[in-house]
């Protein structure tokens, strides 16, 4: 799985997305704080739409094991994964993932276990999503 983002395209709505989301990131020991949502159809006039919602939700992951000591100063304060979720329609959407530790030389080790953790949690997420299709 590539370190650094993978994308996800489910056949459910959004909010069980979300919940699918939520508990696959917390399952794999990581805090999920959520940064920023809405609905990209009521804050841009720019591309028309049939009427419905295109929802989306900012999330960032950070793992416990960053609280401890870091040869980065700050690197407790650092998200160790992106997360975002956006409607593409009321049956698909997609899921980023992306490691943001990758960024930071000095914190390859932790980069590399917050990447093996985001795959469980992506791939828990698709499991989750072909179980629910059949």
């Amino acid at each position: 799985m590539n370190i650094d983002e993978q994308r996800l395209i489910l056949g459910r709505g959004f909010e069980r997305t979300m919940e699918t989301v939520l508990d696959a990131f917390l399952h794999e020991g990581f805090t999920v704080t959520p940064i920023d949502a809405g609905d990209l159809h009521h804050r841009s006039h720019v591309c028309p739409h049939d009427g419905g919602s295109l929802r989306y939700a900012l999330l960032e992951a950070t793992v416990p094991e960053l609280k401890a000591s870091s040869p980065v100063a700050g690197a407790e304060e650092l998200p160790a994964c992106r997360v975002s979720v956006f409607e593409l329609n009321g049956a698909c959407t997609l899921v980023t993932a992306e490691n943001t530790l990758v960024r930071y030389p000095l914190l390859e080790s932790l980069a590399r276990n917050a990447a093996d953790r985001m795959g469980n949690a992506l791939r828990l997420i698709v499991r989750r999503d072909v179980s629910t299709a059949a």
